[in-house]
């Protein structure tokens, strides 16, 4: 008796998480969540771009950019900075071609969103944001 009512509890806080998890996606509540770890600092893989939020204004990002670009042997193409809004496209030495885009948040905050290749190459976009982090 005591084994039925066991698996009838299990049962129904099973259901419960599933319908919890459903109601979360559904809701876009899932979406705000992973926004939310992206939001306090962490790095993000988002259709082919890796992404970080900094609490650092534009223009120290993209100085940051430039340094970590010439440190592992890129080429930069082409450079445009405004107050808010930063581009960065560049090359590797094989010729696979990259960007970097950074667009502020707030005067002291911006986001970091690094693409290479076409469909997005997540390890030299990691290699990327490890160069630009060291000059941060």
């Amino acid at each position: 008796m005591k084994g039925k009512r066991m698996k009838k509890q299990f049962s129904s806080i099973g259901l419960a998480v599933l319908l919890a998890g459903a109601v979360m996606t559904t809701s876009g509540c899932f979406a705000l969540l992973v926004g939310a770890a992206a939001g306090a600092g962490g790095v993000a893989w988002v259709k082919g771009s890796l992404e970080q939020n900094f609490d650092k204004p534009v223009a120290d990002l993209h100085k940051a950019s430039q340094r970590a670009l010439r440190d592992i042997k890129c080429v930069i193409r082409s450079d445009e900075i405004r107050r808010h809004v930063a581009r960065i496209k560049f090359e590797f030495d094989d010729g696979e071609k990259g960007s970097i885009d950074i667009r502020a948040f707030t005067e002291r905050s911006s986001k970091l969103k690094i693409r290479v290749g076409i469909l997005g190459d997540e390890t030299k976009s990691h290699i990327v944001l490890n160069a630009v982090l060291k000059h941060l």
